[in-house]
């Protein structure tokens, strides 16, 4: 089975476990590189899971799995910022908070998680949804509502920047 049939199959507890550890990380990392912070990222992130299995009804077949999902999240986050707009998140060092609660696994994915914090809000919001959510450009244009061209530029403008920042 596969994640589209998970999600409409969502009222077995076998399906629901397999969706949230296949997309809890990815999911996590999105919305905190949206937030900025370990422990409301994490928060949002429980509750995206919750919208899940609520409103799982309102997926359709057709519909991607992971850029419905990924929506609720976006939204959540969105939520959450514009409810808190006295918290700054603009100081906030986000290579710290992946130090911090150990989000750095391995060689491989250190040198992405290390130097997100380099890159714009955009930026790293499409590294994160294209390398840690399987997110092609597309479904992420669609996500982000910017078009195809915008994403495979900004994608590639800020893999360049994470070049040159590892060579420095």
């Amino acid at each position: 089975m596969n994640l589209r049939t998970w999600l409409i199959h969502l009222d077995e507890q076998e399906n629901i476990e397999k969706v949230y550890q296949l997309l809890k990380r990815p999911l996590f990392l999105f919305i905190l590189s949206m937030v900025k912070n370990y422990d409301n990222a994490e928060d949002i992130t429980e509750e995206v899971f919750l919208r899940i299995l609520k409103y799982y009804n309102s997926y359709h077949p057709w519909m991607n799995p992971k850029t419905w999902i990924y929506t609720i999240g976006k939204n959540a986050a969105y939520t959450f910022l514009e409810k808190n707009k006295e918290l700054s998140y603009e100081d906030c060092d986000l290579e710290r908070e992946l130090h911090k609660h150990n989000l750095i696994q391995n060689e491989d994915s250190l040198m992405i998680e290390e130097y997100l914090a380099y890159l714009s809000d955009l930026e790293r919001q499409i590294v994160v949804l294209h390398l840690f959510g399987g997110l092609n450009h597309l479904e992420i244009a669609k996500l982000l509502s910017m078009t195809h061209s915008q994403v495979r530029s900004k994608y590639s403008y800020a893999l360049k920047k994470l070049r040159k920042k590892v060579q420095v």
